[in-house]
């Protein structure tokens, strides 16, 4: 049943709009107040035309009419007192029977159901009756604001009083009102759909939004209003519509409220990737590509290829609201995710970290911040929640997959599931295929039995299964393929932070920073504890360089929270940033300064990593007072002055000589830590050789020798020498 055509837009409607504060909530919106909403109240104005029975006609024994409100698919609308409650203002809809016979038949079998519609998201039925010359009539809540169609045209001529970009979180907001009240009719035990859900439809009177014709709500499947602009190619020839329907519908009155394209078929080119790789990127954001994204899985053809239902659907435009909101303000969004648990790894690449002592071998030409290997980065990635249908939630839920191996074991004899199935595929990538070289095999037939489970019907539609064959494209470094599957992802579920911090990934080696930057910066401005997405900003900042890159790198490190469980390691990559860069006495300053607060304030506690970070730093000093080429960048004198200035329990040299004799020191340290970890090979000069060498070279010029107390150096390479064949024999 096809609504007649809709009648010209009437002239705009005198209103004040508010804007609320920043508000993290997804639900919140302006307060908007019509100005004559007094006046259109009152009950001595000369009633327009369009008034079925004159001023003052007392309906049922106990309304009495106002004046015409307007005109819908179903009758008009009149403004009426209620004479039995406090002459309460109420909205009278007239019900035509010639215009929409069937939907009449129908609608008069379910008015007591109307009535008993109780939901803020609706308008409320508090009646129903008949009079003469008028036939059937509802009696509804009266509310008198702007639809959503008066306000797209409003913030369109005056963008301001929507906060101009904010206004598509706004669309969102509107989205998340709506679907809580869709989810409330499509509920199994009412099996309702709205049918006519479009812009007109939605009224924002001050600071609430109702669904306001509810005379198109009728039971799934049966025939009914439908308005052509807004209605799903699924919808039957009569107005037969399904709850997916519902949200197809959504899709485009966000869409037409976004102004984003003129059909939705216009949606696919703004969810594309293709811009992020190029220098807008970083001012474009995400955001519109996120929204986009959203809208066209609500507005596909199929309704197998939508959100399954209206919570799903919610799910996501909150998600994509946190993001919008982030990447405008520059402020933490956050809200748990309902997809994915949060990753304990910060998948620094082990920037996060006091250097290992093979640094110290290193070429010079080495990468200074590499990237987590594809392998790596496929291990510890968030893990998707577990199903709440799954039969086996809740064991699922309590487990930890710390140890794969005995987890292994200890699933072996539960009785099979999609969830099982898909965890025994994840803890197969967990073990290093060094040990096991069967792992991966196994791990991808544990994937296929988790799509046998889902089955033909649903597999396709699933994006944990692409969520998981991305995964194993990784584990076998085959990035490119896993970009695909993760980009799949992020078009099922775009209010999602992980399907993002794996594409950024996987940006990363393929050697798209703009991309990647994109990706980690939208992950986390949302959430700064994910040390993830920090760490991925930070080297893509750097990779990308410019005048800023220092700064910027820096600033998403030191956004990462104290209660993050990533904050020491994000402080110790950015000691180890500034000592990198360091390019004069300043520069040794800054980095001296970080150092002190990693080690009181910001938790490096280890002795040894201390002094592989010590190590670090006075190299630097070093490296500045005497270059392997060229001048000196930094005096004695200014070595004086950056001791002086830094913290005490440094102990920093305030001379070249003490400066060596400490370097000299930490060397010979390191190489006991290197003779413990790695025993030397026949075949190789050893790591701990290497850096007594080092301790050899640095060491201040002595004219004093004693042969009866060799320098300790020549200790320690005895002890390696001697006992290096132990420990490989042990």
């Amino acid at each position: 049943m096809v609504e007649p055509g809709l009648a010209a837009a009437p002239p705009p409607r005198p209103a004040r709009v508010t804007l609320p504060a920043e508000n993290p909530d997804p639900t919140v919106l302006p307060e908007i107040t019509l100005r004559d909403r007094a006046d259109s109240e009152g009950a001595g104005l000369a009633a327009p035309s369009g008034l079925p029975l004159p001023p003052g006609t007392l309906l049922g024994g106990q309304y009495r009419l106002v004046r015409a409100l307007g005109y819908g698919g179903m009758g008009e609308v009149c403004l009426a007192r209620d004479t039995n409650v406090d002459d309460r203002a109420v909205a009278i809809k007239m019900l035509h029977a010639e215009l929409a016979e069937d939907s009449y038949r129908l609608l008069k079998g379910e008015r007591r159901e109307l009535v008993e519609l109780n939901h803020d998201g609706f308008i409320r039925v508090f009646n129903y009756g008949h009079h003469p010359g008028v036939g059937d009539f509802l009696v509804l809540q009266y509310v008198d604001g702007l639809n959503l169609e008066e306000v797209r045209a409003r913030a369109r001529e005056h963008p301001e009083e929507f906060g101009h970009e904010r206004f598509r979180e706004f669309a969102l907001a509107y989205g998340v009102r709506i679907l809580a009240g869709l989810a409330y009719l499509h509920a199994p035990e009412r099996g309702k759909v709205y049918g006519d859900l479009k812009p007109p439809n939605v009224m924002h009177d001050g600071s609430t939004t109702k669904l306001i014709d509810v005379g198109s709500v009728r039971r799934a499947g049966a025939p009914g209003l439908t308005t052509p602009l807004y209605r799903a190619p699924s919808v039957g020839a009569h107005g037969e519509s399904e709850s997916q329907d519902d949200l197809f519908s959504l899709g485009e009155t966000l869409r037409t409220l976004c102004g984003l394209g003129a059909t939705r078929h216009d949606l696919a080119d703004l969810a594309a990737l293709g811009p992020l790789d190029d220098a807008s990127a970083g001012h474009r954001g995400l955001g519109l590509v996120s929204l986009a994204r959203a809208l066209r899985r609500a507005t596909r053809t199929r309704r197998a290829d939508r959100f399954a239902n209206a919570r799903e659907m919610s799910e996501q435009l909150r998600g994509v609201f946190r993001e919008l909101r982030s990447l405008r303000t520059g402020a933490e969004t956050f809200e748990p995710s309902p997809l994915f648990l949060q990753s304990a790894y910060a998948l620094d690449g082990g920037l996060g970290a006091a250097p290992e002592v093979s640094r110290w071998a290193a070429p010079p030409s080495a990468p200074r911040y590499p990237p987590p290997g594809p392998p790596e980065v496929a291990r510890r990635l968030p893990v998707p929640r577990p199903d709440p249908d799954d039969d086996h939630h809740g064991e699922l839920s309590r487990l930890s997959d710390d140890d794969p191996a005995a987890l292994l074991q200890h699933t072996g004899d539960w009785r099979d599931s999609p969830e099982v199935h898909l965890l025994r595929c994840r803890l197969r990538l967990r073990l290093a295929p060094d040990t096991d070289p069967d792992a991966l095999p196994a791990a991808e037939t544990a994937l296929a039995l988790a799509e046998d489970a889902i089955g033909p019907a649903k597999a396709p539609y699933d994006w944990r299964l692409d969520w998981h064959r991305g995964l194993l494209a990784l584990a076998r470094s085959r990035v490119a393929e896993a970009r695909d599957r993760f980009d799949r992802v992020y078009g099922a579920i775009p209010g999602e932070y992980a399907p993002k911090l794996a594409l950024g990934h996987c940006a990363e080696h393929l050697r798209r920073p703009h991309e990647a930057l994109t990706f980690y910066e939208a992950v986390r401005l949302r959430n700064p504890s994910l040390g993830s997405a920090a760490f991925g900003a930070a080297r893509a900042r750097l990779a990308l360089g410019g005048p800023d890159a220092l700064a910027d790198a820096i600033a998403a490190l030191d956004a990462v929270p104290q209660h993050s469980r990533h904050r020491t390691a994000a402080r110790t990559a950015a000691v180890r940033i500034h000592a990198d860069h360091a390019r004069d006495a300043d520069g040794l300053g800054t980095a001296l300064r970080g150092l002190a607060g990693l080690f009181s304030a910001h938790g490096l506690t280890d002795e040894q990593a201390r002094v592989r970070m010590k190590a670090e730093v006075w190299g630097v000093a070093h490296r500045l007072l005497a270059p392997p080429d060229g001048a000196p960048r930094m005096t004695g004198a200014e070595l004086r002055a950056v001791a002086a200035r830094a913290d005490p329990l440094l102990e920093f040299p305030p001379d070249e000589r003490r400066l060596r004799k400490d370097l000299s020191r930490f060397y010979r340290g390191l190489a006991l830590q290197a003779a413990r970890d790695a025993p030397p090979r026949d075949t190789e000069v050893p790591l701990a050789e290497l850096l007594l060498d080092r301790a050899y070279a640095v060491r201040p010029f002595a004219l004093r020798h004693h042969r009866d107390t060799p320098w300790p150096g020549k200790k320690i390479r005895n002890w390696i020498r001697n006992n290096a064949p132990t420990q490989q024999g042990g």
